[in-house]
Formats: C-alpha cells, structure tokens, sequence
C-alpha cells in the first residue's frame, strides 16, 4: 500500500489493486454476523484468508472423490477453515461443511482424509457457497449450502440426486427416520419440512413467543421422533413433536451471545449442545438440567470455538467440530455418564 502527501484540505490514498481486493474480502469477513448476511466469524478471518488463497480458481463443477482409505502423509483433519456441522454415515465416516473451503470434506474415525467434494465457490451441482451443515440418512446426504439459499442432496457414494432452493442463509439439516428433512431456514426465521411428493412445509415464525424463533441454527431428530431447534437467537432449545408442534422449550445459559449452536441427541432425548461463545459443549437431560459440561475434548486440547457435533452412540463417542481450531475433537461419553 502506498500513501500521497496529502494535498491542502483533502487528504487522498492510493491503493493497489491487490490491497483492495484483501480489504474488500476483510469487509465481507467482519462486516455482519447471524443470519441476515455472508459471513464468517472474525477469529477464523486469517483462516479465512488462507481459504480463499487455496480454493482453485477455476470455475469446475467436479463429482466427488471418494477414497476407501485414508490419504496417507497428511495429519488428522486436515485441510478444514472454519468448518461448521457434522455428520457420521453408518459406515463411520464422518462428513463435515468445510465452511471456509465451500466444500464437503470425509474423514475415517482417525480423521485419515477420504477426500470430498466442492472448494470452488459457486451455484453448480457439485459446487457450494459457504456450507453450514451435513446430514446423512442411509445412503443420502443433504448438504446446507448456506449462502446458495439451498439443500443439495447426494449420495454416500458421490452421486447428485436433487436441490431443494428458497431457503435464505439455510444452517442446520437433518433427517428423521421416516425421511421428513427438517432445514433451519435461518435468515426467516422459520423450520422447513421436506418429504418426497409433498410441497415444502414451513413452521415458525419470527418472535419470542412458544412457536417462534430466532436465527435458528442446529437442528437434530432423536429416536422418538422428536425435533430439537436451536433457537439460538432466544437462547433456547425448541422441542417439536415429530409433526412440527411446539411441546416444550428448555433455556441454554450458555447461548448469550451471536453464535452458531449445533445439537446431538441421544436415544433417551438427552441433548448434547455446542456453546461457541462459551468454548465449551453441554449435555442436558430431558427435563433440561445441565448433566455435564465439556471445556476440553479426551486428548486434553481446549475448545475454542466448538459448533458442529455427531454423536456415535455405539461405541459411546462424540465428535466436536472446532470452528476456530480448524479440527475435530472427540469425547467418550460413554465413561462420563454416571
């Protein structure tokens, strides 16, 4: 950057076109939050950065690469900037939003990498614009494309099926067991409801009362049916029956300020919740008393800013995205319950 001797009166600056293109990227990183605008979250800014350097610049809409093994030489989750939610497939892979590449990143349970597919920014059938979130049904994954306003719906084995589009700044994804894809349509304050034959249904709507929300973000299905929201911008969990009515909300201290809470639920509706601003994870039983409280994950290292969360309920682990570390941690809950 160079600046000129300021003239009388008026002071001028000139930039290089490189400069302003950084600046500008700088304005969009830090220029909002939640869920009415593309952002991304100002302690990932350098990661962000770094991000956008490595993305290809090439404009391809390549299918996915998948690995049956893990790609050797490369540490255990590499590669992430900024990533977001999660998702464990039934062979125990687990499927990431890698927020900051556009991308969908598959590791092994190790975090060996099995490849993915995305890192180009833009609307094609493989391509995505800063996804938030995965889930995985069987053999289908649905992808949170946030700032495309869409669903991409795949297959375990790389194959594109379907887009399911109106959504403003979609976050969260899952799947129940009867198929129903609930999508926490952020920026509108409202659940979507996506089933094969029926048109999109919409719940919600924007306020603090029983059955409204506020920048919504994590959604989860447990084993009775029931819909877990986080209501993040009403510092709360929403329960839902599994036909969308309100039956009972529980308040989550933690969520006292803008951030991106993401839910696990186990088979006995205890919820496991990220606390991004309180780098720490949470698990609450049904009637929503705090039952444990993680700061840390099994190796020791510190949450910074934990968000996306997938629980193996077989082997009795829990997978925590950390947004701000670029990693996964992993928690034995199993040895934690009393």
């Amino acid at each position: 950057m160079t600046t000129t001797r300021p003239n009388a009166g008026t002071r001028t600056r000139r930039m290089r076109d490189t400069d302003l293109a950084v600046l500008g990227l700088l304005l969009l990183l830090t220029s909002a939050s939640g869920c009415k605008r593309q952002e991304k979250s100002a302690a990932g800014a350098g990661a962000a950065l770094a991000a956008a350097a490595a993305t290809p610049a090439a404009s391809a809409d390549a299918p996915p690469v998948i690995r049956d093994s893990a790609e050797p030489g490369k540490p255990a989750w590499a590669g992430l900037a900024e990533p977001r939610g999660t998702a464990l497939d039934g062979k125990g892979r687990l499927w990431v939003s890698d927020f900051g590449h556009s991308r969908v990143a598959i590791f092994d349970a190790a975090g060996g990498s099995l490849g993915g597919w995305g890192g180009v920014r833009g609307n094609g059938k493989y391509q995505m614009l800063d996804p938030a979130d995965v889930a995985v049904h069987g053999d289908d994954v649905y992808v949170a494309d946030t700032w495309n306003g869409r669903v991409q719906h795949m297959t375990t084995s790389g194959q594109y099926r379907d887009t399911t589009a109106g959504f403003y700044g979609p976050r969260g994804v899952a799947v129940a067991s009867d198929g129903k894809i609930w999508i926490t349509d952020c920026g509108n304050n409202r659940l979507a409801i996506v089933q094969a034959g029926k048109p999109v249904r919409y719940i919600g709507k924007t306020g603090a009362g029983s059955e409204d929300l506020s920048s919504p973000v994590g959604v989860a299905v447990g084993a009775s049916g029931r819909v877990f929201v986080a209501d993040s911008g009403n510092h709360r969990i929403q329960v839902l029956g599994a036909d969308g009515k309100f039956e009972r909300a529980i308040s989550v201290s933690g969520w006292t300020s803008p951030a991106e809470p993401y839910l696990a639920v186990d088979d006995q509706d205890n919820v496991f919740a990220s606390a991004p601003a309180a780098s720490a994870v949470i698990e609450l039983d049904r009637s929503g008393k705090l039952v444990h409280k993680w700061d840390a994950d099994d190796s020791g290292k510190k949450f910074l800013r934990p968000t996306g969360l997938a629980l193996d309920a077989r082997n009795g682990l829990l997978y925590v995205v950390d947004t701000a570390a670029n990693s996964v941690g992993i928690i034995r809950i199993a040895a934690k319950k009393p």
